[in-house]
C-alpha cells in the first residue's frame, strides 16, 4: 500500500518461510517480493548497484528527522536496525544518509515495524506532493 518493491531480510531475521512469520504477514509475503541475504552489507551493496539511495533509519545525533529529509524520487533502500541493538556505526557509514524519527519522553526509539510504517508513509507523502 506504500509502493514497496522488495523487502530484504538479513542475518538471523525470521523469514516468511517460518509459519509464524507467514501468519503475521497475513499473505503480504505473497504480494511483495522478498529475499534473504546473509549480510546486510551485501544487501546495501546490491541496493547501491541498482541505483538506489540507501537511507538508514536510526537515532543518530545531528541527523535530520525523516520529515525534514528530501527522499530521492529515484528510489530508496531503507535500512532498519536490529530491534535491540539498532544499526552499527560501521553500517551507518555505508549508507548514503541517515534519518531519525522524533521521539519525546523516556524512550528514544520506536518498534522497528512502527518506525518503518511511519517512514514509508513519509516517503510516499513526499513523492506524491512533489
Amino acid at each position: 500500500c506504500v509502493g514497496v518493491r522488495e523487502i530484504v531480510l538479513c542475518g538471523y531475521t525470521a523469514t516468511p518461510s517460518d509459519a509464524g512469520t507467514a501468519k503475521a504477514a497475513m499473505g503480504m509475503h505473497e504480494l511483495v517480493s522478498w529475499r534473504w541475504e546473509r549480510s546486510v552489507e551485501d544487501a546495501v551493496a546490491t541496493a547501491k548497484s541498482q541505483g538506489l539511495t540507501v537511507v538508514a533509519l536510526e537515532t543518530v545525533e545531528g541527523c535530520p528527522e525523516a520529515h525534514s529529509y528530501a527522499f530521492p524520487r529515484g528510489g530508496v533502500a531503507l535500512v532498519l536496525g536490529n530491534e535491540r541493538h539498532g544499526i552499527s556505526p560501521a553500517l551507518i557509514k555505508l549508507c548514503d544518509a541517515v534519518v531519525q524519527l522524533p521521539c519525546r519522553g523516556v524512550k528514544n526509539s520506536l518498534n522497528v515495524g512502527t518506525a518503518f510504517g511511519i517512514t514509508a508513509y513519509e516517503i510516499l507523502r513526499q513523492w506524491e506532493t512533489s
